[in-house]
């Protein structure tokens, strides 16, 4: 962002390093300095009725989304959730075991699960998420991230999920003034992942 955010705001936005490396003409050296690149966090909405009364049930309950708890308070949606996420139905289950510990206060619990978030967004969307859940994956990465955020913990997300919050940043923008300083760090950070990617 151009300007410094207020500390309350920050909960808002993931915040992700980006090296910059600066010649210094004077003393024939070159310097590295880090730049936070803040990305704002959009929020996910239901797809339809069926999903919104899912919605509606977990944030009502300030919780993240968790698919086993889905098919316990939900039964109608369990052979079509079931049908969809069969193959991997046992990270699932992990994940739900990480939001539970989390939530009863277990901060490294909190980071296992963004990290399986991580992990399982990568297989959507799938026949359940696109007609029944909506996009339920990316609302448990925000909330994890404000969680995190909210509890004054230090985390880095995947270079991919990175691309993608910049992605759904950009897209809820479209048509709107551009912020200058945004679009120059995020230009730099591609650049530094290029260069990453080529020397492995």
């Amino acid at each position: 962002m151009a300007q410094p955010l207020p500390e309350k705001d920050k909960i808002n936005y993931y915040v992700e390093p980006v090296e910059i490396e600066i010649y210094l003409k004077k003393a024939g050296k070159v310097r590295t300095i880090i730049k936070d690149l803040y990305i704002e966090l959009v929020d996910v909405k239901p797809i339809n009725k069926h999903s919104e009364k899912i919605f509606d049930y977990f944030i009502k309950r300030d919780e993240p989304i968790d698919l086993m708890e889905v098919m316990n308070v939900f039964p109608e949606y369990m052979t079509v959730i079931f049908d969809s996420y069969y193959q991997h139905i046992n990270l699932y289950e992990k994940l739900s075991m990480y939001f539970k510990n989390a939530l009863a206060g277990s901060i490294d619990s909190w980071r296992l699960a963004l990290y399986f978030v991580e992990m399982l967004l990568k297989y959507e969307p799938t026949i359940a998420s696109a007609n029944v859940l909506g996009d339920f994956q990316t609302h448990n990465l925000n909330y994890l991230i404000r969680k995190l955020n909210s509890l004054q913990q230090k985390f880095l997300l995947e270079d991919s999920t990175v691309e993608y919050l910049i992605k759904r940043y950009y897209q809820a923008h479209e048509g709107e003034p551009r912020d200058p300083v945004f679009d120059k760090l995020v230009e730099l950070w591609r650049y530094n992942v290029k260069e990453k990617d080529l020397r492995y």
